[in-house]
């Protein structure tokens, strides 16, 4: 028998063929493994400088404030800001006042291309606060100092907001009427005091911390950062809001201490509060004015003066005459023991917690709230 041979031409052609097949099964893997591994490298890139961006958006918020929008926004009212981060990113910041001193402020990242697939966002939100000084108001009227009370006097440690203040929130729990070291001597006349309790006596009062020392502030750091300085021995008249152009201009002499009587629409002095210094004794005759007063001597209001915000003085306190009013609160420190506090006449001291927050917060930055302050939001 004869074993016949078949041709086997061809052969080697089909192996080529099945090995350039495999190849290029196996490159295009290779291909596909690096995209995707330099999609995922860009995209991880992407995102980490979109986050960089949202935390540069919340650092930014304190150092860029602008105190005028302490007073300017109301509670839902919202302000937006836009930065440039590097390499390409950029953020946006929008703040919403929440509440009297708080704003939530919601900061969105992105870096990429815009409007396509390569592009990646992150958001990040925070609270802030006004950092204002801590200010232990325990009433209306807190002195260490002997009180004699006389004439037609109120003072009310139950919380209201001033006469013509339409934007205040739900009022604070009340406060003392008076609160003192020893019980005041009321001198007959018409007397009204009043709070929870009228009258309390504590010896907090009698200690210093209480008139100068305010949580991360103090009253020689308040009196530093002044808006308006006084020499001791200075007597005001015709204290009130001075405005020239629609525009209010601050004015140390003729005094221009802002505008307690708010209307509507607003006039342009309503939104100033000045943080006022007397570095001695201090006299006011008439006028109206707002914001945090400090007297170094004593302090003496001889009729027709109004103030709202916080008034704080180191020596004694003396309010006579007719139209004598404060709205927030008094602290009379007398650190002297010749200084004592004197109401008579037509005198009331109201304690007002939305007077003492516009005013105390009127110079305030915000910073980041405590506890669970921060949020990531996607």
């Amino acid at each position: 028998m004869h074993t016949t041979l078949k041709s086997e031409r061809g052969m080697a052609l089909l192996m080529a063929l099945g090995a350039i097949v495999i190849i290029g099964v196996m490159i295009g893997g290779i291909v596909f493994v690096s995209t995707q591994d330099y999609r995922i490298g860009g995209n991880t890139v992407r995102q980490a400088r979109a986050a960089a961006a949202a935390e540069l958006g919340l650092n930014r918020v304190p150092q860029d404030w602008n105190l005028a929008d302490n007073q300017r926004l109301n509670v839902g009212d919202t302000l937006t800001k836009s930065y440039t981060a590097p390499r390409g990113a950029s953020v946006k910041v929008t703040v919403t006042k929440v509440s009297g001193v708080t704003f939530w402020a919601v900061s969105e990242g992105t870096a990429g291309a815009l409007g396509s697939q390569a592009t990646a966002r992150r958001r990040y939100g925070t609270l802030f606060k006004l950092d204002m000084p801590q200010m232990n108001f325990m009433g209306a009227v807190t002195t260490q100092g002997n009180t004699t009370v006389s004439g037609n006097v109120t003072v009310n440690g139950n919380d209201a907001a001033p006469a013509s203040w339409a934007a205040c929130g739900p009022t604070a729990p009340p406060v003392a009427g008076a609160a003192v070291v020893t019980v005041p001597t009321v001198n007959g006349g018409s007397v009204s005091v009043s709070g929870s309790p009228p009258v309390l006596t504590t010896p907090t009062a009698g200690d210093t911390n209480t008139y100068f020392n305010y949580g991360s502030s103090s009253y020689q750091s308040l009196a530093a950062a002044a808006t308006l300085t006084y020499a001791g021995g200075t007597l005001l008249n015709g204290v009130g809001p001075i405005v020239l152009g629609g525009v209010c201009q601050a004015s140390v002499n003729p005094p221009n201490w802002g505008e307690p009587t708010h209307a509507s629409p607003a006039t342009p002095c309503e939104g100033y509060f000045p943080v006022i210094h007397a570095l001695g004794d201090l006299k006011i005759t008439t006028g109206r004015g707002q914001g945090i007063l400090l007297v170094d001597g004593n302090l003496t209001v001889a009729g027709n003066f109004s103030f709202d915000g916080a008034v704080i003085v180191r020596g004694g306190l003396k309010m006579t005459g007719t139209g004598n009013k404060v709205s927030g609160a008094v602290m009379a420190a007398s650190v002297d023991v010749n200084d004592n506090v004197t109401l008579a006449g037509n005198t009331s001291v109201l304690y007002s917690s939305c007077a003492l927050i516009a005013a105390l917060s009127a110079s305030a930055y915000p910073k980041q709230a405590k506890e669970r302050g921060w949020v990531d939001v996607y």
